[in-house]
C-alpha cells in the first residue's frame, strides 16, 4: 500500500451536544474493544515530544506522539486530544510507511462517508472533529500488529496575560484514560517578547530553564515512565522595570494562599552590581526530609554558584543545633565556592527545628559588614526546639540586629 495513494480526511463538528467528552487529558488513542475478547486493548505510548514557540503572547504547539500496538492484530481507534478554549487546530497528520499524511478540512457528513468507504477499503484515514468546544477526535486505521502509529497536532492561541503574568496550559493529564505510563514525555518552550521576561515559574512540573537574554528564553520538561497525574502549566511574567514584580493569588472557600514572583533583569552591567554580603541559612531538620531537603539544596547550590566576585558570605546549617561553614564572610572566590558546595553535599535532614539561634548565628556573622547585606533563610515549618514563641524570637531578632 503507497502512502500517496491514501485519501485522508479532517472534519470540524459544529454541533457542542456529541456523546464524548474529555475535560483534561492528554492525546491518546482509545482502541475499538476487539472481536471475542472481553477486555479492551491498549496502547502503549512510545514517546510524546512537545515543541512550543510563545511570541508576544502567540503561541504555537506541535505535538508529536508515537503510539505501540502489542497485538498481532491490526486496530482501530479514536485519538482524543482537548485543545485549549479558542485555540485554533492548523494541522493533523499521521504517518504511513515513513510518510506523512496531512488530513483535509471536510463537512462532517462528507469526513464519515469517507471514512467508512477507506476503512472498507483497508486504507488510512484521518477523521478530525471537534467532540466539543475544547476536545478533538480522530478516527485511526489501522494500528499495526506489532507495529507504529506516529500522530502530529499542531495548533495556536493567544495566551492570557492579567497584570503581566502570562499562562501556558499543556493537557498532559492521562490518569484514568490509559493503565499504561508514558516512556517519555519532552516539552520544550521557546518564549520571545518584545517586554522583558522576568519570572518562569511552573506550579506542576520540575523545569529546567535556559536564559537566552532578557528577551528570549527556553523552557524543558523532559520524564521517563511516568503516567501524568497532572496538566503543565507554566507562568512568566513580563515587565520593562530593573525588578519584575507579580502576584498571582488563589482561594479556596475562606482559605486562600498567594504566590510573590520577583525576578531582576538578566543582563545586568557589572559595573552596576554591587558587592554583597550575604548569610545562607539552611532548615535541616526531620521535617525537611525527601523531596524538600533535596530542592533546598539545590536552590542553595543555585546561590552559590551566581555569587560575584567581589561578594561575600557565609552558611549556616540549623536543626536542633546550629552549624556554620565560617565564623566569618567569606570572599567569593573558587577555594571558598568548593568548600561551601561540599558542605551543602554533606547535609542531611534529621532533629528539631531551631529558628532562634540560627537567625541570632547568622546576624552576627553580619555584624561587622559595612555594605549591602541579606540574609537568605530556607525552611518549611515552625520552630520546635529552644526559642519556639514567634513574638519572642521577633524580639531577639530585633535586639540583634541593632
Amino acid at each position: 500500500m503507497k502512502a500517496k495513494n491514501l485519501t485522508l480526511v479532517f472534519i470540524i463538528i459544529l454541533c457542542l451536544n456529541c456523546t464524548i467528552k474529555l475535560v483534561n487529558g492528554d492525546g491518546i488513542i482509545i482502541p475499538d474493544p476487539l472481536p471475542g475478547i472481553v477486555e479492551k486493548p491498549e496502547l502503549s505510548i512510545k514517546y510524546h515530544h512537545v515543541n512550543v514557540s510563545i511570541t508576544d503572547q502567540y503561541a504555537e504547539t506541535e505535538i508529536d506522539q508515537v503510539f505501540q500496538n502489542p497485538y498481532a492484530t491490526d486496530l482501530e481507534g479514536t485519538y482524543i486530544f482537548p485543545i485549549p478554549e479558542k485555540a485554533s487546530v492548523h494541522s493533523f497528520s499521521m504517518f504511513v510507511d515513513g510518510e506523512e499524511i496531512k488530513a483535509e478540512l471536510l463537512e462532517k457528513e462528507k469526513a464519515s462517508q469517507l471514512y467508512e468507504e477507506i476503512v472498507r477499503k483497508l486504507r488510512d484515514p484521518a477523521l478530525l472533529e471537534y467532540i466539543d468546544r475544547d476536545t478533538l477526535r480522530a478516527r485511526v486505521y489501522p494500528i499495526p500488529a506489532n507495529g507504529e502509529k506516529r500522530v502530529k497536532l499542531k495548533y495556536s492561541e493567544i495566551l492570557k496575560c492579567d497584570f503581566n503574568v502570562c499562562r501556558y496550559w499543556y493537557p498532559l493529564k492521562i490518569e484514568g484514560l490509559s493503565a499504561k505510563p508514558l516512556e517519555e514525555i519532552l516539552i520544550k518552550i521557546r518564549i520571545k517578547s518584545k517586554r522583558a521576561i522576568k519570572a518562569i515559574y511552573s506550579p506542576t512540573h520540575s523545569i529546567s530553564v535556559k536564559r537566552i537574554n532578557d528577551h528570549e528564553a527556553e523552557v524543558y520538561y523532559e520524564a521517563n515512565n511516568v503516567k501524568p497525574s497532572k496538566d503543565f502549566e507554566l507562568y512568566y511574567t513580563l515587565s520593562a522595570k530593573e525588578f519584575g514584580v507579580s502576584l498571582l493569588a488563589h482561594k479556596t472557600g475562606k482559605e486562600g494562599f498567594f504566590m510573590l514572583l520577583i525576578a531582576p533583569k538578566v543582563e545586568i552591567p557589572k559595573a552596576k552590581i554591587a558587592p554583597k554580603d550575604i548569610v545562607f541559612v539552611i532548615d535541616t531538620s526531620g521535617s525537611m526530609s525527601g523531596k524538600k531537603i533535596a530542592q533546598a539544596k539545590n536552590a542553595l547550590k543555585f546561590c552559590i554558584e551566581n555569587l560575584n566576585e567581589k561578594d561575600r558570605f557565609s552558611l549556616i546549617a540549623f536543626s536542633t543545633e546550629v552549624e556554620k561553614l565560617s565564623q566569618e564572610l567569606l570572599p567569593a572566590n573558587k577555594e571558598n565556592l568548593d568548600k561551601a558546595l561540599s558542605f551543602i553535599d554533606a547535609i542531611e535532614a534529621s532533629g528539631g527545628t531551631n529558628i532562634n539561634d540560627a537567625l541570632i548565628a547568622a546576624i552576627k556573622i553580619l555584624s561587622g559588614s559595612d555594605r549591602q547585606k541579606a540574609i537568605i533563610f530556607l525552611t518549611d515549618g515552625k520552630p520546635t526546639v529552644g526559642v519556639t514563641s514567634t513574638e519572642k524570637i521577633l524580639k531577639n531578632v530585633r535586639e540583634a540586629n541593632n
